[in-house]
């Protein structure tokens, strides 16, 4: 490792993880990537190989985060200034919600501050990407005219969690996220921290992926919010409208998440991030004006007074967020599935919601 400020960065392989990752790297940090294996760092050392040769960027294994202890000995080997957790579990086709997206989404968050806080003095801030899913009430929606902001919590059960994988993703990140506070102000309150705690929670997010992507298996090979976004609007008939309308790009997530790096100290915050609502047509424009093959029939277009809102005034004002649009985001998605020739691949039996 170099001197420069140095990043724990759970998830680089993933959607999120990725951009986290390259932004990172573009300002002035160096970052420790965790991975299951050596080869799931193979592509990302392809493709920064002058930051891996630099020392900017090192991979280490280790296979379950949410093994006890997991992250001990790099944090106390290492001086981590700052950790991002981003890894978590998102995927909704489950036969058991409570084992492969509550337990591990728990675990895995009680291991990252359960380490931080017997890292010692050197680290600064502890982030984790969180969801919106932790905050919205989804039997209550659309709930039009309310405003969700940071004092709301999911009131989903264990029991609820149980049922589907939907209601499994949401309690994952609700007990996750709850978990991660707790532990925080326990430790703050014993005083054996100096460190901040920042969550993100973001609806749905989309935009180009950097992460590796096994375009063979067509639409099937991508993560989960493209799977529904491109399955969306290539479907025979209409085009469909999305489960949920409030959305975010991924750039601009992975933006927060660094700049939430320079935030003075003293301010743990929890940070909701969302663009806007937005139904798929509303992002089409410039596909239709193109007069690009394979998309649906003419949807719906979204009437945000029929939806509840989000109040994001507070990434707003301590990070200076400017969202990017939806039909930009919409087009990026596009060109990219044009660069790597995944256009045309695009039906598949089923989609993901």
């Amino acid at each position: 490792m170099n001197a420069k400020p140095i990043v724990l960065l759970t998830g680089a392989t993933g959607f999120v993880g990725a951009h986290v990752l390259s932004q990172l790297l573009e300002s002035k940090y160096a970052v420790l990537a965790p991975v299951r294996s050596e080869s799931k760092a193979t592509f990302l050392k392809a493709k920064y190989p002058n930051q891996v040769s630099s020392g900017a960027l090192t991979f280490m294994t280790i296979p379950d985060l949410s093994a006890p202890g997991a992250l001990d000995a790099v944090l106390q080997e290492s001086n981590v200034q700052y950790i991002l957790h981003i890894a978590s579990p998102f995927f909704v086709s489950t036969q058991d919600p409570i084992k492969e997206l509550v337990e591990p989404a728990v675990a895995a968050t009680k291991n990252v501050l359960s380490s931080a806080i017997g890292s010692g003095r050197a680290l600064k801030k502890v982030v984790i990407l969180s969801s919106f899913a932790s905050v919205q009430h989804a039997f209550d929606e659309p709930r039009a005219g309310y405003v969700y902001t940071e004092q709301d919590w999911n009131p989903v059960t264990l029991s609820q969690a149980s049922t589907n994988g939907i209601l499994g993703y949401m309690a994952s990140k609700t007990f996750a996220e709850k978990a991660g506070w707790e532990a925080f102000e326990s430790a703050k309150e014993r005083k054996e921290i100096l460190w901040d705690l920042v969550t993100f929670c973001p609806p749905m997010v989309y935009g180009p992926p950097l992460h590796e992507i096994d375009v063979a298996k067509g639409i099937g090979g991508l993560n989960t919010s493209l799977q529904i976004l491109l399955g969306s609007i290539t479907k025979p008939g209409k085009v469909a409208s999305p489960p949920l309308p409030h959305w975010v790009d991924v750039r601009d997530v992975a933006l927060a998440h660094v700049k939430a790096l320079a935030v003075p100290a003293g301010r743990s915050e929890r940070i909701l991030l969302c663009a806007g609502p937005a139904y798929y047509e509303d992002g089409l424009t410039w596909l239709r004006k193109k007069g690009v093959e394979g998309l649906g029939d003419e949807g719906d277009k979204c009437d945000a007074e029929t939806w509840f809102s989000i109040d994001v005034s507070n990434a707003e004002k301590m990070l200076e967020i400017e969202w990017r649009d939806f039909e930009t985001c919409v087009e990026d998605v596009w060109k990219w599935a044009e660069t790597v020739r995944l256009v045309g691949q695009w039906r598949v039996a089923s989609y993901p919601l």
